[in-house]
């Protein structure tokens, strides 16, 4: 074999071994790895809107604002579920929900009753898994995860201290949720939830939702996200959503404006009045 030989051999292995090395992020002082930063659902603001909509994908091309008023005069094309499993990629409602379902449906374009209108829209925070557009900070310490979100400026906690879930009778709009580490992926298990809180702003959840998330570091900019979703009285069986994350390296900071939902202001009583129009008109 001739030192040309030898050289190629060593680069080919040096390749190969390099290949099945996994990207390691930088660590914390306390040995976490370090996921801290400003995140958003993709790098294409059209996805976060309609992720924002329905983890199910685009609702016959259209797509509006959670006041049902249409942000792109039409119809856009139809978008992919985040549903990655059942394969479908729809929610496995129970059949005797799928009426209460359709109900959310049709009224999400045009409310006419205060529980037809998203909870977010009424300035309640989001439950888990929904994300909101916007900018997402995340921030560690020692024994937590803090989560901001610039949607109505919630702030959510996951804790790593290995203490127990909260009482069954305390629930909490954005759950109540517990972590650990295995390797570079961020375990979160979400109990708690308020059943007032929606999945997206056409879905609902029960009483028992119990998520279970993963956080995965795979690179210097994104996380892979996945969140799986069980509750027997709702759901035939568990179901899984995915998507990224993606750095923001443009030195944004997570202001409370503009998403905030102010003192004062009438979008709520807007969006009724346009709905019920909107259904006397027979549209």
């Amino acid at each position: 074999m001739t030192w040309i030989h030898i050289v190629v051999c060593v680069l080919v292995f040096a390749h190969a071994a390099g290949a099945q090395t996994p990207w390691q992020p930088p660590r914390t002082p306390d040995g976490q790895p370090d996921m801290q930063g400003i995140w958003r659902h993709t790098e294409s603001g059209a996805d976060r809107a309609i992720l924002f909509l329905s983890i199910e994908g685009n609702i016959a091309g259209r797509e509006v604002d959670f006041l049902g008023r249409d942000q792109f005069n039409g119809v856009v094309p139809p978008t992919r579920s985040f549903i990655v499993d059942p394969p479908d990629g729809k929610i496995p409602y129970h059949p005797w929900l799928l009426e209460k379902r359709q109900a959310f449906i049709a009224n999400a374009f045009t409310p006419t009753e205060l529980e037809h209108v998203d909870p977010v829209a009424r300035g309640w925070p989001g439950g888990v898994p929904r994300q909101i557009p916007g900018a997402t900070q995340i921030l560690q310490g020692a024994d937590s995860v803090v989560v901001l979100s610039e949607q109505n400026h919630t702030a959510r906690l996951i804790r790593l201290d290995g203490s127990p879930h909260l009482g069954k009778a305390i629930t909490l709009m954005k759950g109540d949720s517990r972590g650990r580490w295995e390797g570079n992926t961020l375990v979160v298990d979400v109990t708690n939830q308020d059943k007032r809180t929606w999945l997206d702003f056409r879905s609902f959840q029960g009483d028992n939702l119990h998520v279970t998330e993963r956080w995965t570091i795979t690179g210097p900019d994104r996380i892979d996200y996945t969140a799986t979703l069980t509750d027997p009285s709702v759901f035939t069986r568990p179901w899984t959503i995915a998507y990224p994350w993606i750095r923001d390296k443009t030195g944004y900071e997570v202001w409370e404006i503009p998403y905030v939902t102010a003192e004062g202001q009438r979008n709520v009583e807007q969006a009724l009045r346009a709905g019920r129009k909107a259904k006397e008109e027979g549209r």
